[in-house]
């Protein structure tokens, strides 16, 4: 949301706001009374898979204090099946799929001005009370020509967010990767200059890098840490990264840090070499443990993601991704179950029952990847992988014997570990009833035509279409991106 006012502002004279409810611990009715404060003609949200209906749910409030306001959805969810969306949630007049910094700018214009939506790329819209799908949206390849962020907009946080990376060479069966396999870099003076803005404006404790895999052009990474060393970046503020274990090294963790981070975070997801085969990550036991090993060699702090779930997973495989959790011991594990998100290879699988998957709701609130129960697997019950997860745990920090550090991680995620807690007890739909919804919620978001699973296979074959243009265009554009698109063949 920040980088789309970033954008308006820089390129229009649009009056504009942004309204971080989660941050601000907003509820609906809050949001509707500061918009109608403001009275926007046009009021923009975006949601992911396990948002999008509470992101339709206000924007029926909106529609009903605001009726001549336009309604605009983006974000992956609806980039992953426009139609569907439009189809489930009738308070959404536009959705916009992709990027949306372009887009929403033509939007605006078009609607300010009268004009057909029909040549704005990249948006699906209600024309007569009928969908209208627009031609695709190109991404933007330039990144420097993209302004910063409009953070002046929002209020001051502990944490800010950089994206100095977009996209994602690999193609994870677990991943819809919205912002493509073509991994669009900032410059370093760019990145540094909006880090220093944020540290001398805002005086943040925490900045976080977005980035899918940050350090995806090892080149450009030792001079970005260099840069951070130089303006003494991690001396005034804390910083944490993602990458991914095939590109790291001695030599960069050194630089890691020499730069001051607070972590580097991995993606290992599972501990069976032939799930890492399977799963297009690129990856191996011994390149996870090398690389884990080299961060600890050089003193850099490491977090790691495990996913449970896996296709044709078993107790055994789960058992063997437990065990190398424990053995490579990550100073912040996270243990996820795996969840069918629309656009993903997963959720194609799970709709036409492969894999030992089997969707069993399409209630987008049952998409959270820590409590949710969209998923059933043929060879777990749902109670007995979430008894695993708690177990791998207990097993990282007792075997390791990091008792401290299991008090202190009980407490910093006492809130979603409680959730998790009480839905292994009494059972999704328990959980989900003792949540605060307002009387009507359910009432509200069942007018529209709900999704089916089997739309999830034609999502992944569009979107894969999407991806492979992309790619092209990319390469024909600019040599500079062969080598993320080259990566993919490694992996």
């Amino acid at each position: 949301m920040a980088y789309l006012a970033g954008y308006l502002r820089e390129h229009s004279s649009y009056e504009v706001h942004i309204i971080d409810a989660k941050f601000e611990r907003l509820n609906f009715n809050q949001v509707t009374d500061r918009l109608l404060s403001l009275q926007p003609s046009i009021v923009g949200l975006t949601a992911f898979t396990n948002e999008v209906k509470p992101a339709a749910y206000q924007a029926y409030q909106i529609k009903k204090a605001l009726p001549a306001c336009t309604t605009v959805i983006g974000g992956v969810h609806v980039t992953s099946i426009p139609n569907e969306t439009m189809e489930e949630f009738p308070f959404f007049d536009i959705g916009v799929v992709g990027e949306g910094e372009q887009t929403l700018l033509e939007l605006c214009a078009h609607i300010q001005s009268g004009k057909s939506l029909v040549d704005v790329n990249g948006i699906i819209f209600r024309d007569s009370g009928i969908l209208r799908k627009t031609n695709p949206r190109e991404r933007i390849l330039d990144q420097d020509s993209i302004p910063f962020p409009a953070w002046d907009l929002l209020p001051p946080a502990k944490t800010y967010f950089i994206q100095s990376i977009r996209g994602c060479p690999f193609n994870c069966l677990f991943c819809m990767n919205p912002n493509g396999r073509v991994a669009r870099k900032r410059s370093v003076p760019n990145v540094i200059e909006e880090m220093e803005w944020i540290i001398n404006d805002f005086k943040p404790e925490h900045i976080s890098f977005g980035d899918e895999l940050f350090s995806v052009d090892i080149t450009r990474t030792h001079e970005l840490l260099k840069q951070m060393a130089n303006h003494r970046i991690g001396e005034r503020v804390k910083w944490d990264v993602q990458t991914h274990v095939r590109y790291v090294n001695r030599e960069l963790f050194l630089d890691f840090k020499k730069a001051n981070v607070e972590r580097v975070e991995v993606g290992i997801e599972t501990g069976d070499d032939a799930a890492l085969r399977a799963m297009g990550k690129g990856t191996n036991r011994k390149m996870i443990i090398d690389a884990v090993q080299a961060g600890k060699e050089a003193g850099v702090s490491i977090g790691s993601f495990f996913l449970f779930g896996q296709p044709n997973e078993t107790p055994e495989t789960i058992a063997k991704t437990i065990d190398l959790a424990v053995e490579v011991n990550p100073d912040l594990p996270m243990f996820g179950l795996m969840t069918p998100y629309p656009g993903t290879e997963v959720a194609r699988l799970a709709a036409q029952n492969k894999a030992g998957y089997r969707i069993i709701s399409t209630d987008w609130d049952d998409y959270n990847k820590q409590i949710g129960g969209a998923l059933e697997f043929a060879n777990l019950t749902r109670k007995q992988i979430e008894w695993l997860q708690t177990t791998a745990y207990l097993k990282v920090y007792i075997l390791n014997r990091r008792f401290k550090d299991l008090m202190f991680f009980l407490w910093e995620y006492r809130h979603a570990g409680w959730e998790v807690l009480k839905k292994m007890i009494r059972g999704n739909q328990s959980a989900l009833k003792a949540s605060s919804k307002p009387t009507d919620y359910d009432n509200v978001l069942s007018s529209g035509e709900k999704t089916s699973k089997y739309s999830f296979v034609s999502a992944r074959q569009d979107w894969n279409q999407t991806q492979v243009r992309e790619l092209k265009r990319a390469k024909l554009k600019d040599s500079d991106f062969s080598t993320s698109i080259n990566s993919k063949k490694t992996a």
